[in-house]
């Protein structure tokens, strides 16, 4: 019996470890284990069960909301009450410390911040599960860059099912953007793309379509721990992700790259661009400084305003360097201690957003087929798209706009992102 244990432990880890890899490595979407934990009952509440018998208390963080556990010997539980249709995150904190749950092997990252999640089905979440339908994959690729001083970066690319299977039929593409502290894995990972692409192809709500899905972290050359070339933790004050280069560089490299290497339709009628906050912001200025260049543009809970200038990135660097010295201080290493960057040295391309309207009356001048900003009620992003959408209108340029419950949160951007496609269709 003992031995018994002991290889199924073995297969278990085994199965489990292939689920994460399958995942990530260019192979179809539809790899990861079934979770055993929690339980989703019929009435859609869901039951978390975790034994910890040396805990003195156990918190349970669901999707970002702290719920106290309550102990029953070495166990310790919690039951909501019924959940609506959606994708939840979680984890525990064990005495104050955070940990994932032993018995669910999904697990996906927000930044540098790891959960494990679930379904509750039904309803919107259906888009996101793994079903029984034909698959694209995900090419994981190194393109040729000069970004930041770098020589390549990588991105993920989604073909659609049978893109492989011969012919020389071409394809829409989308350019598909993450937000700040991402990478080229947010979508295909946190943002459950490639099934939301599998299911809605397979229904027919949406063409089977090329989707890029590229880094827009300037410092960072790929997803933490997935570059041979550099070992940097990520971070969501992606501020020198703010200054323009990454715009700049992004059709002479990006769209370049993959319409040399895909099989793309290579015009505006056929080219979309979106993309969630920071991703937003970087949607808004590459649409907007290559007016011919794209006829399907979202905005999910865009940064829609730079809010950097040559005086405000002075004194944002007089208080990173105050702070730093505070660290030195503290660390009692100074001279080993990193220097902030020096971001005034970095603000040649801040002139990609300068101009606004000037650009705006270009680009509708031949206006985007759809031009799509959505947000929710309290997002803190609410008062800067008011504004936008307020310029907007005083220029009679045509836009959809989407108004939904809840705030800054991939609840919503999944969502905007099924509403967009279904709209582009």
């Amino acid at each position: 019996m003992k031995q018994a244990k002991t290889i199924w432990k073995a297969f278990h880890s085994v199965w489990v470890s292939c689920s994460k890899l399958l995942l990530v490595a260019g192979l179809p979407c539809h790899c990861a284990a079934q979770a055993q934990q929690p339980v989703v009952n019929a009435d859609h509440s869901v039951t978390f069960t975790l034994k910890a018998p040396d805990a003195k208390k156990m918190v349970l963080m669901l999707s970002e909301r702290k719920y106290k556990m309550e102990r029953q010997g070495d166990t310790f539980t919690y039951h909501t009450d019924s959940l609506p249709s959606e994708m939840y995150t979680y984890y525990y904190l064990k005495n104050g410390k955070q940990m994932l749950d032993p018995e669910n092997s999904r697990v996906t990252r927000d930044v540098n911040l790891q959960m494990n999640f679930f379904f509750v089905e039904g309803d919107v979440a259906d888009y996101y599960l793994d079903k029984d339908v034909p698959h694209g994959k995900i090419d994981k690729v190194w393109y040729p860059s000069t970004l930041n001083g770098m020589s390549q970066r990588r991105m993920f690319i989604y073909t659609p099912p049978d893109y492989d299977a011969g012919g020389d039929d071409t394809y829409p593409v989308l350019y598909l953007l993450h937000g700040s502290g991402g990478d080229e894995t947010s979508w295909a990972d946190y943002g459950r793309a490639c099934q939301i692409f599998d299911n809605m192809i397979q229904q027919g709500s949406m063409k089977p379509m090329i989707v890029v899905m590229p880094n827009g972290n300037v410092e960072l050359d790929a997803a933490p721990g997935e570059s041979p070339y550099m070992n940097k933790k990520p971070t969501g004050n992606n501020i020198s992700s703010w200054l323009g280069k990454y715009e700049k560089s992004f059709v002479r490299e990006i769209v370049k790259y993959t319409e040399k290497h895909y099989r793309v339709k290579a015009d505006k009628q056929h080219r979309a661009i979106a993309g969630l906050s920071m991703g937003g912001l970087h949607t808004l200025f590459i649409a907007l400084n290559n007016p011919d260049m794209f006829d399907c543009v979202g905005l999910f809970s865009a940064q829609t305003s730079n809010m950097l200038n040559e005086n405000n990135i002075i004194k944002m660097e007089r208080i990173n360097h105050n702070m730093q010295r505070f660290r030195n201080v503290m660390a009692l290493i100074k001279d080993k201690m990193a220097r902030p960057p020096k971001l005034s040295s970095r603000i040649e391309d801040i002139d990609i957003y300068n101009r606004l309207e000037e650009k705006l009356q270009r680009q509708f001048e031949h206006a985007p087929r759809l031009y799509y900003i959505a947000i929710g009620r309290d997002d803190f992003l609410m008062k800067m798209n008011g504004k936008y959408r307020a310029l907007l209108d005083s220029h009679n340029y045509p836009y959809t706009y989407v108004e939904t419950d809840g705030a800054h949160s991939w609840e919503n951007w999944r969502k905007y992102l099924v509403d967009f496609l279904k709209r582009m269709h």
